[in-house]
């Protein structure tokens, strides 16, 4: 058999539908922003400035996470943003992924039901953003 009368079919390899894809359409929304250390500079900057709200700005019963906790979690999430910012893209969103779902199980229910803290809210959502963004990339982009 010559060599141009072999079949040219793509290899299976080639074309990747795979979420884990380069060329998916989740892969490229998602990894500028996954590997970037901005969100988790940026949250961890949150935390960070949420010390300086004195205790008595917060409505009674409201629920905030405890100062050290924010200190905690201020310091864990600048910590995944330095891992990233040096080009550690596996280890850094799987910092901030564990962070984030370690603060979620901790707060998530007191600081939806009422009465609210809107400085709680603003955590939680920063969090639950942060969470969809680097989970992402750590459990679906990531080849293992």
């Amino acid at each position: 058999m010559s060599v141009s009368s072999q079949a040219t079919d793509p290899v299976d390899g080639d074309n990747d539908t795979s979420i884990a894809g380069q060329d998916s359409e989740l892969a490229s929304i998602v990894r500028p922003y996954s590997h970037s250390p901005l969100p988790a500079y940026g949250l961890g900057s949150l935390f960070l400035a949420s010390i300086l709200i004195p205790a008595q700005a917060h409505r009674v019963g409201a629920h905030i996470a405890p100062f050290l906790q924010r200190v905690g979690f201020g310091a864990a999430f600048s910590m995944a943003g330095y891992a990233l910012s040096c080009g550690d893209k596996r280890n850094g969103s799987g910092i901030a992924t564990s962070t984030s779902l370690v603060y979620l199980m901790l707060h998530l229910r007191k600081s939806l039901t009422a009465p609210r803290s809107p400085a709680s809210l603003v955590l939680t959502s920063g969090v639950l953003a942060t969470t969809a963004l680097y989970g992402s990339e750590y459990f679906l982009l990531q080849p293992f």
